[in-house]
């Protein structure tokens, strides 16, 4: 076999293959299938038979038809660069760090409201104090009803009732009523 070029395998160690299925989030970058409904293989853009090394920037996840598929044939690029994979990550993340700050207003907003209507509570027993799981109630209330809705609840409920306990089932009562309205 004089000759003929064979380029010699070099086997890519366990943390390489780790931090290319990671980089590329565990998924195939051909069809996009992940585990556990197929086995993930760390291929060659350009094929070892055709020159290619064992860096990164030449390694891509595939899910194993998509690696025996391809078989030794050569890839220009992978499917999706790089660069691209990392901007699509990057808006992933911005996203998902817009949401949380928009569900955390929104508790805040939630929180504000619920000791509003505590202190109409608070007020008309001359009370300091609210019990933290009627302020829960409240803050669910407030979830479904809105701030208004419950405003007027909890004044209607503190004219009526002379004891916090029955002022505040009365609350409820007054709620659950609206709500069974809505629905």
């Amino acid at each position: 076999m004089r000759g003929v070029v064979v380029s010699k395998r070099k086997g890519l160690s366990k943390k390489l293959r780790f931090e290319i299925f990671k980089r590329d989030g565990f998924q195939c970058q051909y069809c996009g299938a992940t585990p556990p409904a197929v086995v993930l293989h760390v291929d060659h853009i350009v094929p070892v038979a055709g020159g290619g090394e064992n860096d990164p920037s030449n390694l891509v996840t595939s899910c194993e038809p998509c690696n025996l598929g391809k078989g030794a044939r050569s890839l220009k690029a992978a499917p999706q660069s790089l660069a691209s994979a990392a901007a699509d990550a990057q808006e992933r993340e911005d996203q998902l760090l817009g949401y949380q700050a928009i569900m955390r207003r929104q508790l805040e907003r939630v929180e504000s409201n619920a000791w509003e209507v505590a202190e109409v509570f608070m007020e008309s027993f001359g009370d300091d104090g609210f019990r933290l799981d009627w302020l829960a109630s409240v803050k669910r209330f407030i979830r479904e009803l809105g701030l208004l809705e419950c405003l007027d609840a909890m004044d209607k409920a503190t004219s009526y009732k002379n004891t916090q306990h029955a002022a505040f089932k009365y609350f409820c009562g007054i709620c659950w009523n609206k709500i069974r309205e809505r629905n």
